[in-house]
Formats: C-alpha cells, structure tokens, sequence
C-alpha cells in the first residue's frame, strides 16, 4: 500500500503555511496597487470640512431660526427625517473615509454607499457600515474601489444632533496595519486551512483499497 506523501499533522501545519502566503502575498499586492495610485495622483487623501460637501435632510442648526442647538459650536447639524444624507462628489481610489461625527442620541446605522463608473443609483450592494474606531469617529473599510461618488447616511432615525466637522478620504495610517487581518478575516485563517487539509485527508483515505479479510 502506497504511504501518502504527508500525514494528516504535516498536511494541517503545510495548508496554515499556505494561507499565511497567500495573506502576505495579497497585502502586498494592495500595497503595490494603492502606491500606483498615489504616484499617479488618482488617490485623494484629504480633510473635508461641512462646507464642501454636499447635504441632504442633514442641516446646520443656523439654517432654522427656531432649532437650539445643544451648545454654540456652530458645527452642530440635525437630521431633519430617517434618511439624511451626506455626499462627496468626486472620483478617485478610496480605501477607507473616517466620519467625523459626534451624535447626541444613538444614530441607529451609520453607512456609506459608493458609486462604481458608469453607475448613477447608490445601491444596498454596494453598502458599507462603519465601525467606531474613536470617539466620534466613524470608519468606513472599501477595501480599494475606484468610486466615482460617496454618499454617507449618519444616521437612520432621524431628529438626532450631531456634531459634524467634516470627512476625511484615505486618512494617513500606520503601514503595518495592512498586514493585520480583521477578527472575520482571521477566523478564515484560522479555520479554512484545517477545513480544507480535513477534506484532503477525508479524500485519500476513501481512495485507499480496503484489506480483504480472509
């Protein structure tokens, strides 16, 4: 009977090493392609204040003479209905956008939708939620996407004060963060490399010929 060529232990540690390639291999890739981009000037990376984007049912209180706002920083918007609306109108290669704002009452979902070239509607395909990553801060992940325009929604009830100071595209980042998975994207380390090495294993050993018994 033929061996096979790696025991099932071999075969695990084997298929993690192969998935730790394939991980470095990938972040290197973005790296090369977001470093394309940069030295063609095609990937922005700057502060927006309130004024140069773009609003939609999101109002600075000094619009209405009849709201108060919670103090006199002149930055405090309020939602005037459940669906307020930020936008950038621009193109370029985003990575991630960061959210400055900072709400009075719980926002509900806070998410960004991005426009693809040649696309005109916003879509739930292309949809990404924030994750709070500072006090008022809200990021949003796109992977690497080629957008032809941004739309944020800061919130999803409506009626809620926030304190908006602006978007920021691209915002400067440690370089060894591009190498540190997400808690999904390490699970899918973790567990893919042992599911698969499983399979193989499950596989050679329905191939082997049982012994006659006599």
């Amino acid at each position: 009977m033929k061996k096979p060529l790696f025991k099932p232990r071999q075969l695990l540690v084997l298929a993690h090493l192969l998935a730790a390639v394939f991980w470095v291999v990938r972040c290197l890739v973005g790296c090369g392609v977001m470093l394309n981009y940069q030295l063609q000037g095609k990937m922005p990376q700057t502060h927006l204040d309130a004024a140069e984007l773009v609003t939609e049912s999101f109002a600075p209180y000094s619009s209405n003479e009849w709201w108060t706002p919670p103090d006199d920083d002149p930055a405090w918007y309020l939602s005037t209905d459940s669906d307020p609306r930020i936008y950038w109108q621009g193109q370029g290669y985003i990575e991630t956008v960061e959210l400055d704002a900072a709400h009075r009452l719980p926002p509900g979902g806070v998410a960004l939708y991005y426009l693809r070239p040649g696309q005109t509607d916003y879509t739930e395909a292309q949809k990404v939620y924030a994750k709070v990553t500072a006090p008022g801060v809200y990021t949003f992940d796109l992977g690497g996407q080629w957008v032809t325009g941004l739309r944020i929604d800061p919130d999803s009830v409506g009626g809620v004060p926030t304190l908006f100071t602006g978007v920021t595209l691209n915002p400067d980042t440690p370089w060894y963060l591009r190498f540190l998975p997400t808690a999904g994207q390490l699970l899918v380390l973790l567990f893919a490399p042992a599911f698969a090495a499983g399979m193989v294993c499950s596989f050679f050993e329905k191939k082997e010929p049982k012994k006659l018994s006599t």
